[in-house]
């Protein structure tokens, strides 16, 4: 395309940053995941012949990142990309002796999660439904989007409370996962009298910043 000099090149320059501008307004703004004022914690229940003797798990996830984009056509638009490494699972349990915490450890690691083999949890949405606004910055929805966990990839829908600043995004919630539709072994001592739940409870308090 040829461009003729003066008046008609200087309308061609704006015309190009006006549309790159366009652009950039369309794109809405990214807000990474601030790990270090974050939390994903995973609620393990009990059951068995003997659970009224064993413990509850508590399981806290130390190293994960993300981002999530918010478009100029608001909530309804937005996406969540989330990336969990698995190795850096801890136990949080209080009232567990130091062996027991890392009999725990070792288990959830070796035969339950196998950290070794599947590294990653990643999480992709797809969808935000059943938007409501429920204050001036606070939004209440279903996000949808495929999880990839212990090597299998499942569409899940999340509840999620989200409060929304063009500067912070901070979402709450929880997700009820059934470990067994991963493929994941559901773990049990002394023969099966003793052992966890196959439904976990997945907790997220997330704060995302602008960027």
């Amino acid at each position: 395309m040829k461009v003729k000099s003066g008046t008609s090149f200087c309308g061609f320059l704006m015309i190009l940053l006006s549309s790159v501008l366009t652009v950039q307004g369309q794109s809405g703004r990214t807000y990474s995941i601030n790990a270090s004022e974050s939390s994903i914690w995973v609620l393990v229940g009990k059951s068995g012949l003997f659970s009224a003797f064993a413990h509850e798990h508590e399981i806290g996830v130390k190293s994960f990142s993300g981002r999530i984009i918010l478009p100029k056509s608001g909530a309804s638009g937005a996406s969540l990309e989330l990336e969990i490494d698995t190795k850096s699972f801890i136990v949080l349990d209080k009232k567990v002796s130091d062996k027991d915490r890392s009999e725990i450890f070792n288990a959830m690691h070796n035969e339950v999660i196998e950290s070794a083999k599947f590294q990653k949890i990643t999480f992709k949405s797809t969808s935000v439904s059943d938007l409501k606004q429920t204050g001036e910055n606070g939004y209440s929805f279903t996000l949808n989007g495929d999880l990839n966990l212990h090597g299998l990839t499942k569409r899940i829908a999340v509840p999620v409370t989200a409060t929304l600043t063009p500067q912070r995004i901070r979402a709450t919630g929880k997700y009820t996962l059934k470990q067994t539709d991963y493929d994941i072994k559901v773990y049990s001592a002394a023969g099966g009298s003793v052992k966890v739940k196959n439904d976990v409870v997945i907790n997220f308090d997330i704060v995302a910043k602008g960027s």
